[in-house]
């Protein structure tokens, strides 16, 4: 029970550093420096948060070609920044952070929370069914 709020938390403040990082431009360490601070996570969820927050920027271009493709009747452009990154980071857990053991379904479950918390209400059938689309090409 712990290590899921922990990550749920973990989740938020990557989401807010992304956004925080794509209004700003700011260097990638002092944003997640910055974050850190704020958030004061025990190690092995501060090594989540950097390893999710570093993957995400490392692997956007990759991350954002996989939800492009399962657009239907919308460009990448017209996504939500705030939902954008929701999809983005789960796609990078999903994809590359494997050695967590994270199950898809709460990685999903996760990202619905965070567009529910951040974003708007039809954010979460979207998110949904972006990240339900992804997940069956992985």
């Amino acid at each position: 029970m712990r290590e899921k709020q922990h990550r749920k938390k973990a989740r938020e403040a990557v989401l807010q550093a992304l956004y925080a990082k794509h209004l700003s431009n700011e260097d990638e360490k002092k944003v997640l420096h910055d974050i850190n601070e704020r958030y004061q996570f025990d190690k092995p969820t501060k090594n989540f948060v950097d390893e999710l927050f570093k993957s995400t920027i490392k692997n956007q271009s990759i991350l954002d070609k996989k939800i492009e493709a399962s657009l239907e009747n919308w460009t990448l452009e017209r996504v939500n920044i705030i939902d954008r990154l929701i999809m983005q980071m789960s796609i990078c857990e999903m994809s590359f952070m494997k050695d967590y053991n994270i199950s898809h379904k709460i990685t999903i479950s996760s990202a619905i929370e965070n567009a529910k918390k951040f974003s708007s209400e039809d954010s979460t059938a979207f998110v949904n069914g972006v990240l339900d689309s992804v997940y069956k090409t992985l």
